[in-house]
């Protein structure tokens, strides 16, 4: 019997992420969708049914074995990127999780980071045109690592990106609306009615 492959731990895991997003809470509000390509390194995009602007792009990236450190486990991910590939973008984050391969899930906590903030607090090392990174994060709830804000349990995930979702099309609602200040939205007296999301 041939072992696990690095492309179907990668893969499951991906599918593993969109399982998450799609049945955490609040369940089925997400739509989660697979590029045909990853030529922009995007594993999965996500966005909230009905709403097509504004979507999540997520890199996942996997690990099957922890390491202890002193009494703490860590989460270690080491991965290289060419330097034009390098996507510093608000919707475009970052997760990091422990398969654990006995229960065939994702081990609480999981990591959600935006990718501006791995490229910039994640070790890493520059060669040429690579840029090696290495992620390192602890496993323990208590930690005050760099990365510690970035935790949450898996079932917690989906919430996470709707919240930034709804955050993020309110505030383009918000410039939309200051944009235009001759018009009917700027009367005194108007009431703008919309669909709750």
């Amino acid at each position: 019997m041939s072992p696990l492959s690095d492309v179907q731990f990668s893969r499951f895991a991906e599918t593993e992420v969109g399982k998450l997003l799609t049945f955490g809470r609040p369940r089925g509000l997400l739509e989660v969708m697979i590029p045909m390509s990853d030529d922009e390194r995007r594993d999965l995009e996500a966005h909230i049914k009905e709403h097509f602007r504004l979507s999540l792009a997520l890199q996942v990236k996997a690990v099957e074995e922890l390491y202890l450190h002193g009494k703490a486990w860590r989460l270690q991910k080491r991965f290289s990127v060419k330097r034009e590939r390098l996507i510093e973008d608000s919707f475009f984050w970052y997760f990091f999780g422990f398969m654990d391969l006995e229960t065939m899930a994702f081990h609480a906590p999981v990591f959600l980071v935006p990718s501006h903030v791995v490229h910039a607090q994640a070790e890493h090392q520059i060669r040429g045109n690579i840029v090696d990174f290495n992620f390192v994060a602890s496993m323990n709830p208590s930690a005050r690592d760099r990365f510690h804000r970035y935790a949450c349990h898996p079932s917690e995930l989906a919430g996470i990106v709707v919240k930034f979702l709804r955050e993020q099309e309110a505030r383009g609602r918000r410039v939309t609306l200051a944009r235009h200040p001759g018009s009917i939205i700027a009367e005194p007296g108007t009431i703008v009615v919309g669909r709750k999301v």
